[in-house]
């Protein structure tokens, strides 16, 4: 029986400008960058040059989703076989997915029980001659640390490359996540704080990679300066193996438009995880991530509320999730189980893998070789609130703080 008695803020959003933005990219006879240029500035242009300078970066190339932002971002890298990439172990699957799909080993690094972000101490013991990347995902709105990351990247001669798909908007002593890495890679896929339905971008300040991050997303081809109107404003030349991930002029016109409302979103969101998590403190069993204190800026998108086994009893997050989604109206999902036994990453059976008739890269990539204790624990324990929850009033979190209580009464062990 549901115990609310409203309706929670509407996912995705748009507004009047949005829908001309829209009608302007319908008309303009050109959806897609590797369409004829009309004269005017396309909107994936305008939004990737908008991104960059919001993130305070040199370069942005949109691509069709994440996980194609993630897999140029390597191969910008010349990341590929025979090198290996440290992944976190609890974190979505494409992490994962991308490296194999450049030919490369994922090795999988156990989490900081307070972050659940990437241990450093973790990722340091899982270095290697072949390492070559260490992928910083920043989970559910926390942050990996950027400062001690950063020099473990520094001191053995490693590329970072951040993925931000939790945390648009945020920022690590004031300067945006995005900004640190060699490359980041984000996600604009439809539950994502900014989101244009499906979509992707690729970040750096290195005009170098910035050139192989183009060229790999357009097929091989580069941006032409002095276009005539009726032609394209790509170039072939040699040199790079592209793939088509380009993205669309309707998705850059919604990013576009998402981009300009990111802040004040951002804004009402933290003060009502702030407010939530004040309740928690008198909710039995219940407890929120830590946040660095350098992350001066968090972002509030799957709001991680984890459970103590001793009062839910281990694995209570597919039973709390289904209470909760019922109580609140709301659909609440379980954590993402660790990588090491999640369902979805099954790197034995992909095709990218090459493992069928090499022995040896068969045993690098089975994940149940890697002992990832603290991501296990974790991804049995904890619920993830979606971010639209918080575009409600601060007051609105005690129906979430109550469901939580009625969630602890009827299924706590003790």
């Amino acid at each position: 029986m549901k115990t609310h008695t409203h309706s929670w803020p509407a996912w995705p959003r748009y507004t009047p400008q949005t829908e001309e933005r829209l009608l302007a990219a319908l008309r303009s006879g050109r959806w897609t960058v590797s369409g004829a240029y009309t004269g005017e500035q396309s909107f994936e242009e305008s939004f990737a040059r908008a991104f960059a300078g919001y993130l305070g970066a040199a370069h942005a190339v949109p691509t069709c989703n994440g996980s194609a932002a993630l897999t140029v971002a390597l191969e910008a890298l010349d990341v590929g076989p025979g090198d290996e990439v440290l992944v976190p172990g609890l974190t979505w699957v494409a992490c994962a997915s991308s490296v194999l799909r450049v030919g490369a080993t994922p090795v999988l690094a156990d989490v900081d029980p307070d972050t659940l972000c990437m241990s450093v101490a973790a990722a340091e013991a899982a270095l290697t001659p072949r390492t070559k990347v260490v992928m910083a995902v920043h989970l559910y709105g926390s942050a990996v640390d950027l400062d001690a990351m950063g020099a473990l990247t520094r001191r053995h001669g490693l590329a970072l490359l951040e993925d931000c798909s939790h945390v648009h908007g945020a920022t690590w002593r004031g300067r945006r996540l995005g900004s640190f890495g060699d490359v980041a890679a984000f996600s604009l896929q439809q539950t994502k704080l900014l989101t244009s339905g499906e979509g992707g971008v690729a970040v750096t300040s290195d005009p170098e990679i910035h050139s192989r991050l183009y060229r790999k997303r357009a097929d091989g081809r580069r941006h032409r300066t002095g276009t005539p109107a009726g032609e394209l404003e790509l170039e072939e030349l040699p040199g790079v193996q592209g793939y088509n991930y380009c993205m669309s002029e309707f998705n850059a016109a919604v990013a576009l438009d998402g981009l300009g409302r990111l802040d004040e979103e951002n804004d009402r969101r933290r003060a009502s995880m702030r407010r939530l998590e004040e309740l928690l403190k008198d909710v039995e069993g219940v407890y929120p991530l830590v946040r660095p204190a350098a992350l001066t800026a968090e972002a509030a998108y799957q709001v991680c509320v984890r459970l103590r086994p001793e009062v839910f009893g281990h694995g209570a997050k597919h039973k709390v999730a289904a209470l909760l989604s019922q109580q609140l109206g709301a659909h609440i999902e379980p954590a993402d189980s660790a990588l090491n036994r999640n369902d979805l990453y099954q790197p034995l059976s992909s095709g990218w893998a090459g493992a069928g008739a090499d022995p040896r890269r068969a045993r690098d990539l089975d994940p149940a070789r890697f002992e990832l204790p603290v991501a296990e624990a974790a991804g049995e324990n904890a619920v993830v609130l979606p971010h639209w929850m918080f575009l409600a009033p601060p007051e609105h979190m005690e129906l979430v703080a109550a469901a939580l209580g009625t969630a602890r009464t009827r299924l706590g062990v003790v």
